[in-house]
């Protein structure tokens, strides 16, 4: 799981080419010790015996798409990154295991090898953000969605859907097209918020990835604070109740079914995007994460909202490698004081971990020649477009909090 633009697919594919060429002999181990460690015994050898993709069978949910997506990345010509994800995939890997100890491998003699079922879940990124909505009322929704809007950029975004809600008087009889015109208004500023601003904090989630069943009148509700209750045949009240409904559509349709049934999750973060996106993206980012993760921080240590006890989140940094090494852990470490920001809580006392990571490495690690005695790390890599390979210096990433200069210099230069 992740924010939108974290490099889910990307992730997924890179798991799967991995596992499949360790099993071939051919997989790139020596850049992955952590997964090569897991999956190796007491004696160094791989446990790890056959990789299978199994068939997608009868299910509903279209098969994710591994092999057409490696091969857009891996095509000599004109390699290209997926496009957004924009509804539900499924893929299952089959693996066949060996014991890691000597007694596990003589049980392993009368009952043979261990079959772990692996399943693997691509969706759109922003239903991510609907995880904390299921907590909202639809008053505290709209009086926290309507007091952002009054802030910049969002104003400026935002000033077509709030003039309509200027117009709307607060005994106004329910009305379908009043309703659906509201959500369309509020949709075309979640909308710009994104494209134009790249903020990330933007509720609900399926009014901009709708996913394979479209918009229909469940989605045709928009925050107002204007009325004094949501009293029955009234538009307040109509907007309420569908927000109840969409809410019990998303707990039953997606996060019951899929997100109860698991016991560990992996939330991938753009963490350099953000930053380069600006210190307003940043922050909006970060409060999106927050959200996220406190959240998560509620419900990791007890009972999960949705029914079963989540026993570990990662929280990982990707596209680490537009960084050089030494900066890697920078983005950990920032990453965690995002996720943090809003839970309060500190992240492994609670089952949370931090991580960054690469699914597919760009660039290499180097110096720059030495100026003034300095020596520059950069990395090394080849622009979209471009032909050759050059250097790249990224810039600093704080270690700490990000200081108000840093919003003034340029990246990637």
């Amino acid at each position: 799981t992740g924010l939108s633009g974290a490099g889910k697919t990307v992730f997924l594919v890179s798991l799967i080419s991995n596992l499949l060429a360790m099993v071939r002999g051919t997989g790139a181990v020596d850049s992955l010790p952590r997964l090569w460690r897991a999956l190796t015994d007491e004696n160094g050898q791989l446990r790890l015996l056959e990789v299978r993709i199994e068939s997608a069978g009868p299910s509903r949910i279209p098969r994710f798409a591994f092999e057409a997506f490696r091969a857009t990345l891996a095509q000599p010509e004109r390699p290209a990154w997926p496009v957004g994800t924009d509804r539900p995939a499924r893929i299952v890997l089959r693996l066949t295991l060996k014991a890691r100890s000597t007694l596990g491998r003589w049980k392993d003699t009368f009952l043979g090898p261990r079959i772990v079922r692996l399943e693997l879940f691509d969706y759109p990124g922003e239903w991510l953000l609907d995880l904390p909505l299921l907590e909202q009322t639809y008053q505290d929704w709209s009086t926290e969605t309507l007091h952002l809007m009054t802030e910049a950029p969002r104003a400026a975004l935002s000033e077509a859907f709030r003039a309509f809600l200027a117009t709307l008087s607060p005994g106004a009889p329910a009305d379908d097209r009043t309703a659906e015109h509201g959500f369309e208004l509020y949709r075309d500023a979640l909308r710009r918020c994104r494209r134009e601003a790249e903020l990330r904090w933007l509720q609900p989630g399926r009014f901009l990835t709708p996913g394979p069943w479209g918009d229909g009148p469940l989605h045709h509700f928009f925050p107002w604070t204007g009325a004094p209750g949501p009293l029955p045949g009234t538009l307040a009240g109509q907007l309420h109740e569908r927000f109840e409904a969409y809410k019990r559509e998303i707990r039953e349709s997606f996060f019951e079914p899929y997100f109860s049934a698991f016991d560990r999750q992996v939330v991938l973060v753009d963490v350099l995007g953000a930053l380069f996106a600006g210190r307003t993206a940043f922050d909006d980012t970060s409060r999106a994460l927050g959200r996220v993760g406190a959240s998560y921080a509620r419900h990791l240590s007890g009972g999960w909202l949705l029914g079963r006890k989540i026993q570990h989140v990662a929280f990982v940094a990707t596209k680490a490698d537009y960084v050089d090494d030494l900066q890697r852990p920078h983005l950990q470490a920032m990453l965690e004081r995002m996720v943090e920001s809003a839970s309060g809580a500190h992240g492994n006392a609670l089952g949370r971990s931090f991580h960054f990571v690469a699914s597919l490495r760009c660039t290499s690690d180097a110096n720059a020649p030495a100026k003034d005695g300095v020596v520059t790390r950069v990395v090394m890599g080849t622009k979209l477009g471009e032909e050759q390979q050059r250097a790249f210096y990224p810039g600093i990433v704080p270690a700490g909090d990000v200081p108000a200069v840093f919003w003034t210099k340029p990246y990637f230069v």
